[in-house]
């Protein structure tokens, strides 16, 4: 396949190219060693570029409110705008602001005041007073009635003192002491039973609703990541959580991976990037004959022993790697005549290391000796999290990316990232993974 240009690579490394164009680069690059090593170069200006006016990091969400606000200081302003020309995210996340607030700006036009009209034609309704005096009526009613049931039957004597005793009524109708019919008893108001409610019905109205169902989004080996009341989450085919559960650190990794696609690197492992992307030559010019160093540069590696490679040189009778610690001592030095070898004593994880690599074309000659080029071996808690999620979780390419992703292993993460793609070919959640890590 034919190599890119340089104004497209560097399209690339700021993110404006279409997502597809995006993966092609990114595949090629994964093959071709010229256009790796001139996007290495590039992405080396544009990173020391960035950190020239503190557009390194992704701002929060203060940050880029305030910006829209014009209420940011010019300096951070112009970083948060460089950053937002470089960080497609955060380029989105600032056009969403601004159309929230569009909208928000629409809706306050409008005051809605519910139930205003309905006590307007309440208050000037004609049947208004119709309706009081028919209430008052029927609330005289029922009081007379009252009280004539509770004084029905009750003794003269009991009547206060100071009410004057009324006649007594005399009957004009003849009466027949013997018949007991004749006799006029109180009629007793009949009180209706309230019927009881029907608690199966209440109990069928209160009941919860089901659960909605887990959706699968994407397919990941013997697991699945599935959507659920608006969230994702990794999860067995079945759509239930794993049998193991997840550390802490690696669910979280999981859930800002789905969530955002790319992770933010710990400050150990930020610190240690930074400080391998810089050369330490001390002014030191490498002759033309002098290999070029292939691999491992700038790089996080995730082995002790990791495996060094350089250019052939004409005519050379054999090579010798040393290799420095940050303190510039001499751990380990090995000769070859091949143009790679791997280290036979292990490194210590999470430091960050310096190498040469000297060629010499006869054995009375002396070593002509490359720059120093920079790596780092990842630290024993990120290693030991990388193996219990390929033990507790074996062929999930998304938690192994993840794993990879934040301990700086970016090459490999992408790896497992594009394992992902291939299996769900026609998934924009596939393409967002992989594309939030080619980046780097």
């Amino acid at each position: 396949m034919q190599c890119f240009e340089k104004t497209e690579l560097e399209r690339f490394l700021k993110g404006k190219l279409a997502p597809e164009r995006m993966l092609e680069i990114d595949e090629h690059a994964g093959e071709c060693e010229q256009c790796k090593k001139l996007l290495v170069g590039l992405s080396a200006r544009a990173q020391f570029g960035a950190e020239l006016i503190g557009a390194v990091d992704c701002p929060e969400y203060e940050e880029l409110s305030a910006y829209i606000d014009e209420s940011l200081g010019g300096e951070r302003a112009e970083a948060v705008r460089v950053h937002a020309n470089l960080c497609e995210p955060c380029a989105n996340d600032i056009e969403r602001i601004r159309e929230l607030r569009s909208h928000a700006l629409l809706r306050d036009k409008v005051t809605v005041r519910p139930g205003a009209m309905r006590q307007i034609r309440r208050a000037t309704s004609p049947l208004r007073w119709w309706r009081q005096a028919l209430a008052a009526a029927a609330l005289g009613g029922v009081v007379a009635a009252v009280l004539f049931f509770n004084n029905a039957g009750t003794p003269v004597a009991n009547a206060p003192k100071h009410m004057a005793k009324l006649p007594d009524v005399v009957n004009t109708q003849p009466t027949n002491a013997g018949n007991q019919s004749d006799v006029v008893k109180p009629v007793k108001p009949t009180v209706k039973p309230t019927p009881k409610p029907d608690t199966g019905k209440v109990a069928q109205n209160n009941a919860p609703k089901p659960a909605p169902a887990p959706v699968t989004v994407l397919r990941d080996g013997a697991y699945a990541v599935v959507a659920k009341n608006g969230a994702m989450s990794l999860a067995n085919k079945n759509g239930k959580p794993p049998r193991t559960a997840l550390e802490s650190r690696v669910a979280a990794n999981i859930d800002e991976k789905l969530r955002t696609g790319k992770i933010r690197l710990p400050k150990p492992v930020e610190m240690a990037m930074a400080s391998i992307e810089v050369r330490g030559d001390n002014g030191y010019q490498a002759p033309p004959t002098a290999p070029k160093q292939s691999a491992p540069m700038g790089k996080v590696v995730l082995s002790a022993n990791p495996t060094l490679s350089w250019s052939k040189v004409d005519l050379a009778d054999s090579y010798r790697v040393t290799v420095y610690d940050s303190a510039g001592n001499l751990v380990a030095e090995q000769t070859t005549s091949g143009t790679g070898l791997t280290l036979a004593k292990p490194l210590a994880r999470g430091k960050v290391y310096s190498w040469r690599v000297g060629v010499r074309f006869s054995e009375t000659d002396g070593w002509v000796e490359s720059g120093a080029a920079k790596f780092a071996v990842v630290s024993a808690d990120d290693f030991n999290t990388i193996q219990h999620v390929r033990a507790t979780l074996p062929g999930s390419h998304l938690a192994l990316g993840a794993a990879y992703e934040s301990a700086g292993l970016y090459d490999e993460a992408a790896n497992e990232y594009r394992l992902l793609r291939r299996a769900n070919p026609n998934s924009a959640l596939a393409k967002k993974l992989l594309y939030g890590v080619v980046q780097h």
